[in-house]
């Protein structure tokens, strides 16, 4: 025996004789064990870990930027089957979307629970992305049922954000959608939540958009790591350290607000008067959530969500409109058309059944997220096809199907007129409205906890873009081609979109209507 050999044979040995060695090769056979054990299901994995991989961290890695392919290759090679995927929220079963309707209200897949921790709600600094289920009836009690008396206040205020934004220049210029569009939106929300305290407040318009954006690029780079070591590694990653630092700063802006509401209500109340305003978010908060309840940090969270959503469908549909210029004329003359007849109305916002198209077709091509209808299961769930989810299991369904022609004819092709030809087939016509989720079309995803500020949602976007494609051309630079970008299971648009926009002549006069 050489003495390299000898050596190494005697290391082992004088190794082993130690408890403590034995501890570590029990504790690392566990490990895979475990492993082994977690990929030894019956479902087929679309991203498998390494044979003899400890742990999935590589695929997971890959995943990060290959999600899309990796999804759709998936729904083509193993089509109605459920599937596993490592990705940057552990594994995931990404059901297929023939089973939501079954499962869409089933309490015993938990909802809370996983958008809780996937959004990090337990860690400093993300505290507004806690999903309390009683800021949904926020929405659902209270915003929904005011909409008709919001849509002259959300016009004013367009008109006044566009004129410092997009400005009056009849002159081409250069925009970035990913700067102005998310200001836009935060403050066209924040006229609905706090009325013009806070929209015109530009401190709060920026600081609440930047947080918004901070809050979910932050997030990402979160889950490149491990769940178990995350409470630990956020306070060493730059940008936690900024979310952190964006939150204390938009608190700082919102608190006097707040605090200055509070103090006239009491002055008030000292006169023998009544200040309380029905329409008014913080009035909201103090119906439906609990006592002790944070009001700068529920207005934080109610505006992030309407930002983050509400500004990337508008940035998706202008750009989608500056790639099919052809597009420009019909929009015009049916918002024309509508609000000479019906005004800034209920009725009028219905009637712009081309626009509404337009929205659903771009939101079914550039989803928010590749998969959504997130759950957990609180215990076994048995389905009628004979797939069982086990306890604990985390599911999704894949929006891959929303690119699929057995969905949708031409599905890689935008399509504006695709939903409006869908409202004159009877047994189509309801599942053909951006507000209404389906099987086929879950942009804002679908059962009890499909998006409750849809509706709002729909209603601002649609005066935004009255008053965009009234007032303004825009078009393409000639030397960049925005394209979305997959990041993990998040289907983000390309930040460094610009639009080249300019001021044009209005037919009608939206500020009078």
């Amino acid at each position: 025996m050489s003495s390299k050999v000898q050596s190494a044979v005697t290391l082992i040995f004088s190794w082993t004789e130690h408890p403590f060695a034995h501890i570590s090769v029990a504790a690392i056979f566990l490990v895979f064990i475990y492993h082994v054990k977690s990929q030894s299901q019956d479902f087929p994995y679309l991203n498998p870990k390494k044979r003899f991989a400890l742990t999935a961290s590589a695929v997971r890695k890959e995943f990060m930027t290959s999600s899309r392919t990796i999804l759709s290759k998936g729904r083509f090679q193993y089509p109605d089957t459920p599937c596993m995927v490592n990705s940057e929220w552990g594994e995931v079963l990404v059901l297929p979307p023939h089973l939501i309707n079954e499962l869409r209200n089933d309490p015993r897949l938990d909802y809370l629970r996983v958008t809780q921790d996937d959004s990090h709600a337990y860690i400093p600094g993300f505290e507004p992305s806690n999903s309390d289920p009683k800021l949904s009836a926020v929405i659902t009690r209270h915003l929904t049922k005011v909409l008709a008396k919001l849509t002259k206040p959300i016009s004013d205020e367009t008109t006044l954000a566009l004129q410092q934004s997009f400005t009056d220049s009849q002159v081409w210029h250069e925009i970035s959608l990913a700067t102005y569009i998310p200001n836009l939106i935060s403050r066209l929300s924040s006229r609905v939540f706090m009325g013009e305290a806070l929209s015109r407040n530009e401190s709060w318009v920026q600081a609440s958009a930047r947080y918004a954006a901070q809050n979910f690029a932050s997030g990402d780079d979160l889950r490149a790591w491990s769940r178990p070591v995350r409470p630990l590694v956020h306070w060493f990653l730059p940008s936690c350290r900024e979310t952190r630092r964006q939150l204390a700063e938009t608190r700082g802006v919102l608190e006097p607000l707040i605090k200055e509401r509070e103090s006239n209500r009491r002055d008030a109340l000292a006169r023998g008067e009544n200040l309380i305003d029905d329409d008014h978010c913080l009035e909201w908060f103090e119906q439906e959530l609990d006592d002790g309840y944070d009001p700068a940090t529920a207005l934080i969270t109610l505006s992030m969500v309407a930002i983050h959503t509400t500004s990337d469908l508008l940035q998706a549909t202008m750009l989608n409109i500056a790639r099919h210029p052809e597009l420009f004329k019909p929009l015009r003359e049916e918002i024309i058309s509508v609000l000479q007849t019906h005004g800034l109305t209920k009725q009028g916002l219905y009637d712009l059944k081309l626009l509404d198209s337009t929205l659903k077709e771009s939101q079914r091509l550039k989803p928010v997220m590749l998969v959504t209808w997130r759950r957990a299961a609180l215990e076994e769930v048995k389905v009628s096809t004979g797939l069982t989810i086990r306890k604990g299991q985390r599911i999704a369904v894949s929006n891959a199907h929303m690119w699929d022609s057995a969905y949708y004819h031409n599905p890689d092709r935008f399509d504006p007129y695709r939903f409006l030809r869908m409202r004159e087939i009877p047994a189509e016509q309801s599942l053909s409205q951006l507000v209404t989720t389906s099987e086929k079309h879950l942009g804002f995803g679908h059962g009890n906890h499909a998006c409750p500020g849809r509706f709002f949602a729909a209603n601002e976007l649609k005066i935004a873009l009255c008053h965009l494609l009234l007032k303004y051309d825009w078009k393409l630079p000639d030397d960049h081609e925005p394209q979305p970008i997959s990041h993990g299971m998040t289907l983000g648009l390309d930040p460094n979109a610009m639009l080249l926009v300019r001021r044009r002549k209005e037919e009608i006069n939206l500020d009078s209507l």
